[in-house]
């Protein structure tokens, strides 16, 4: 994972986010396959359709993304930092971001839709940093040393606290749903807040014809489907049978499944357990 995530960090200092976001796709349809081959899952018809929606996606990324090849430098990301396109766009983010906060932590609202934004409101800070750190990097290596900018220090702050927190909320996100539910809304929101990021910071659409934008919208719809299909009631086939289910055992009222204890031979308490264990030890008095 390490080197997977160096590699990917790399890649945004030489390629546009909007070709490398999307390709986020092809790490959940090679679970699938690598899962298949390894572990000796079952791949389903919609595993074996989903991957081949995704890769037809990826190929139409990788030949109708931008093709730009920018220097990252510090004076450049000065610029489209204070950017009026940006300042409004990061004013509007916040904005969302603290109303979608307050319904989070005050009203209790903890819907999958309310806790994925707010990751991707954050990922899309993160990839503007990433992409900044990692080309002032690729900049200072190849040609002029760029980490002198205090605008440096600016991005790596912005890109480990946004990291932080994206972390926090997406790990709350999968202790409330399943990863199957997680996993395909989290690429889809990501991967479309990472889009309009990279649009709107540098500009990687300026310029581009309309029939290369709309087949390049038409694979990531087709990317996001193929992730949608590969991870489609996956959950459901190896959920852990670890309760035990008394409510069909004649004479036996329960009021639900009854989890058992892992320290004994217990398997729960009936409802009426309480009035069973007054009248045994009534019984040990009397005897």
């Amino acid at each position: 994972m390490a080197l997977g995530e160096t590699g990917n960090f790399a890649a945004y200092g030489f390629a546009p986010i909007t070709l490398i976001a999307p390709l986020g796709c092809m790490s959940v349809t090679g679970s699938a396959f690598i899962s298949a081959m390894f572990l000796k899952e079952n791949l389903r018809a919609s595993d074996v359709l989903g991957m081949t929606l995704a890769f037809a996606g990826s190929y139409l990324l990788v030949n109708f993304a931008p093709n730009i090849s920018q220097a990252i430098s510090a004076r450049t990301v000065q610029y489209y930092f204070v950017g009026w396109q940006f300042l409004i766009y990061v004013i509007l983010e916040i904005l969302i971001f603290c109303i979608l906060l307050y319904f989070y932590k005050r009203k209790g609202m903890k819907h999958i839709v309310i806790l994925l934004t707010l990751v991707a409101l954050l990922a899309s800070l993160t990839v503007i940093s990433v992409k900044a750190v990692s080309g002032m990097i690729a900049f200072s290596v190849t040609d002029k040393m760029q980490l002198t900018y205090p605008i440096f220090y600016i991005m790596l702050i912005i890109m480990i606290a946004s990291c932080v927190f994206q972390v926090k909320f997406l790990n709350q996100a999968t202790n409330l749903y399943s990863t199957a539910t997680v996993v395909p809304i989290n690429h889809i929101f990501f991967t479309t807040s990472a889009i309009i990021a990279g649009i709107i910071f540098y500009k990687e659409f300026l310029g581009a014809a309309f029939l290369a934008m709309f087949i390049y919208f038409f694979g990531c719809f087709l990317s996001f489907l193929g992730v949608l299909l590969v991870t489609r009631n996956r959950e459901k086939e190896h959920l852990p049978q670890s309760y035990i289910d008394l409510g069909n055992i004649p004479g036996k009222q329960t009021l639900d499944k009854i989890q058992p204890d892992s320290n004994g031979l217990s398997c729960g308490t009936l409802p009426d357990g309480s009035d069973s264990t007054k009248s045994q030890s009534g019984e040990k008095k009397e005897v």
